[in-house]
């Protein structure tokens, strides 16, 4: 790999926020190794390594600042909410809902969270997931509702995958879990009015929207995760 196309992998594989942090800390004086820490535990590793191949560094502090901080310009640019759409046959010619949620969880790098109504093993959907929460590097978290999904099924098939479905009321009633979207790396936010099932991916008409903005997906994760234990039970 020649120190260009590490460079370009160092681009794809930093978020915005990695990135910028790493500058500012090289930018200070900090040794390589020090900024790195701006870097989580899981990707820290390979980060060194594409660092090193494209000789960014403490060694090389100026022109690695200017690098960093273009990588972190160019992944901070708002963008619009992208339309996705499902129609049978070969009807959605704007965005396509199975082609974009596979893309999205397989580029991803460090974490999924996904919220499903139903989830049936149709999808395929699901199987990309279940590929995607067998990496090392990427922590998978699902929700879905207690009474229209298979639990059992779905934790079998992704053991890795830490699973909720919604909980129990007082009034012994079962919580509905009707949120439809999936978050890539606490960024990339795909909206969805479909269920994982077969007929959302080839029979429905379905819509969503694709929304890069790291702030929204962050504040959609913290609701969620604080409704563990009273909306959503785990499962074993």
């Amino acid at each position: 790999m020649t120190s260009s196309d590490a460079a370009a992998a160092l681009g794809e594989y930093l978020t915005a926020d990695e990135a910028r942090g790493i500058a500012a800390l090289l930018g200070m004086g900090e040794h390589t190794t020090r900024s790195l820490l701006e870097v989580h535990q899981s990707r820290r590793q390979r980060a060194s390594k594409l660092l090193a191949a494209a000789g960014l560094g403490h060694i090389d502090r100026e022109r690695s600042v200017v690098i960093l901080s273009a990588i972190a310009g160019a992944k901070s640019g708002e963008a619009p909410a992208v339309p996705v759409w499902t129609m049978p046959g070969n009807e959605a010619d704007v965005g396509r809902l199975t082609g974009e949620f596979h893309r999205l969880v397989s580029s991803a790098r460090m974490s999924i969270t996904c919220a499903t109504y139903n989830f049936e093993p149709t999808s395929k959907m699901w199987e990309v997931l279940s590929k995607a929460s067998e990496q090392p590097d990427v922590v998978v978290t699902v929700y879905v509702d207690g009474d229209k999904a298979n639990t059992e099924s779905l934790k079998t098939k992704m053991p890795k995958a830490t699973l909720y479905r919604s909980g129990i009321l007082p009034d012994g009633k079962r919580v509905v879990s009707h949120a439809k979207f999936v978050i890539i790396d606490q960024r990339l936010m795909l909206l969805t009015s479909a269920n994982f099932s077969y007929s959302a991916e080839k029979r429905n008409v379905e819509f969503g929207l694709l929304i890069d903005d790291a702030q929204l997906a962050t504040s959609v994760e913290v609701m969620m995760a604080s409704k563990r234990g009273s909306l959503y039970e785990i499962v074993d």
